[in-house]
């Protein structure tokens, strides 16, 4: 069980360290290739048009094959395409490096969640533990973001190296799938569809901030690198500490209502921080921000999979993750667009327009 769940939490991890890495990698970038708030947005946006684009495919796949099959397939050909990224000399090679990447790493979260849902325990203490490879990514990605920004070959190499070894090692897994379902009776259902638009709402909130922070405060808001590196850290401490009480509330408290009391602090969060001036004072809203801005992702999945059923998990996820990344697509572009029309702190108000979206539609 252990080997079984390392291996899925360093696939997840792994994807998450490619996608969020940008936040920090497009200053670098947008220094070298002269790049735009609407170029740098692109960027992400491309990237999920290809990961929201073979979601249900891969989610299908795994159901039928089983997530070790899907982990090598996806990690190797995702590995395979990272070292491109060291002789980029174009905004377009980028593009098309981003997209690709999107098509391939869709595979990795869906096949971790069916690992995981195979387990003979509580669902989502251990889908927290899971997802803590998020806030783990961007907390490593800001301590050492001003070397990443330095050694930013070096990073992708890892990335590489990191995804060839997860498909190598997958090999070793010994997962059991139960036959699942058709296909069209998990697209078809209705509360599958209902909670996968409160996920993309969740997505934006999560991903537009998370892809944002650290590039707006350093090219666009005027805070010295070093300051903004300190709140980007103390938003990913956040995130860290969502996952502890995520995985203890859910012990005591209905998924649902979790995810309810998490939208409602990150959208009173973003109010207040879209007031305040002193980037001094926004030391302990980052934490909360961080908090509230992932807090609902757990129970939201394990929602997900306790709808269908864990042989269905990995198509569960798989069209959560069609419907629900289209959040995580447009909240980078949409954000670089309003920054672009000269509304630096109304890019910032944006982001609350996908979780008030969600909570709109829990309480329909």
């Amino acid at each position: 069980m252990r080997f079984s769940l390392g291996l899925s939490w360093t696939a997840t991890f792994l994807q998450l360290a490619l996608r969020l890495s940008w936040g920090v990698v497009a200053v670098t970038f947008a220094y070298i290739l002269h790049m735009t708030s609407v170029e740098i947005g692109t960027v992400l946006f491309l990237f999920y048009v290809g990961y929201v684009s073979s979601s249900i495919l891969w989610g299908i796949f795994i159901d039928r094959v089983g997530p070790k099959n899907s982990i090598f397939i996806s990690a190797l050909l995702s590995g395979i395409f990272i070292p491109f990224f060291i002789f980029v000399k174009s905004i377009y090679e980028l593009y098309l490096l981003y997209f690709i990447e999107g098509l391939l790493t869709a595979g990795l979260f869906p096949s971790s969640v069916k690992i995981v849902s195979s387990l003979e325990r509580p669902l989502t203490p251990y889908l927290a533990l899971l997802e803590s490879s998020a806030p783990i990514v961007l907390l490593l990605l800001a301590i050492f973001s001003g070397i990443i920004l330095i050694y930013w070959k070096f990073f992708y190499i890892s990335i590489f190296i990191g995804l060839i070894l997860t498909s190598l090692l997958s090999f070793f897994l010994n997962v059991k799938v139960s036959k699942p379902k058709s296909a069209r009776k998990v697209i078809l259902n209705k509360r599958v569809g209902k909670v996968s638009i409160i996920r993309a709402g969740e997505l934006w909130g999560t991903w537009g901030t998370s892809s944002w922070l650290f590039p707006f405060l350093v090219l666009y808001d005027s805070v010295p690198e070093r300051l903004s590196e300190i709140l980007f850290v103390l938003y990913a401490v956040g995130q860290v500490f969502s996952i502890i009480l995520s995985g203890r509330l859910s012990r005591i408290i209905e998924d649902i209502k979790l995810v309810k009391t998490s939208l409602i602090l990150f959208i009173i969060s973003i109010i207040i921080v879209s007031f305040i001036k002193n980037p001094y004072f926004l030391m302990p809203i980052s934490v909360i921000l961080g908090i509230s801005s992932f807090m609902y992702r757990p129970p939201t999945d394990s929602i997900v999979v306790k709808i269908m059923g864990k042989e269905n998990a990995g198509t569960s996820m798989g069209f959560a993750n069609a419907v629900s990344q289209i959040g995580s697509m447009i909240a980078p572009l949409f954000v670089g667009i309003v920054i672009s029309i000269g509304s630096p702190m109304l890019a910032i108000d944006s982001l609350i327009i996908g979780p008030l979206l969600s909570l709109l539609i829990i309480f329909i």
